[in-house]
């Protein structure tokens, strides 16, 4: 019988194991075996070839078809988060390692790393200052009062 509850059984597995690993993909490989499945028993499939054409067939028309219909109705969960690293840093104190003057750009220690940095006022090395803003490779900070 060209090993239909193979088929059957495989076809419910995949289409369960779309509970556990979820990402829409999987149960329409189960379906794809379900339809060879019930092909060999109403005598449309003979051969293990034209089993296995049937079922990469069916499971790309399957996902073609189905997926794009399915996802409409049931959306994923997803996040979107603030990719602007200037205004996450925006606020936050660094630690000024170069005399910044208004007419000379110093450098400041920010995330492990330090930058150039320019100010309206004199801000002594040592001190702390606040990041207003980035221009180019630039912050423009001001002094902690």
């Amino acid at each position: 019988m060209l090993n239909l509850y193979i088929w059957a059984i495989t076809g419910l597995i995949l289409i369960l194991a779309e509970m556990i690993i979820p990402g829409g993909v999987i149960i329409f490989l189960g379906l794809g075996c379900l339809t060879v499945a019930s092909s060999i028993y109403f005598g449309l499939i003979t051969n293990v070839v034209t089993a296995f054409l049937t079922f990469f067939i069916s499971s790309l028309a399957y996902l073609l078809i189905l997926r794009s219909f399915f996802m409409k109705y049931f959306e994923g969960d997803s996040v979107i988060e603030n990719t602007d690293e200037d205004i996450e840093a925006a606020n936050s104190i660094v630690q000024v390692i170069e005399l910044i003057t208004p007419y000379k750009a110093g450098r400041v220690k920010f995330r492990d790393s330090t930058w150039v940095a320019e100010s309206d006022y004199e801000i002594a090395s040592g001190e702390k200052a606040i990041i207003k803003k980035r221009v180019g490779n630039k912050w423009i900070v001001d002094p902690v009062k």
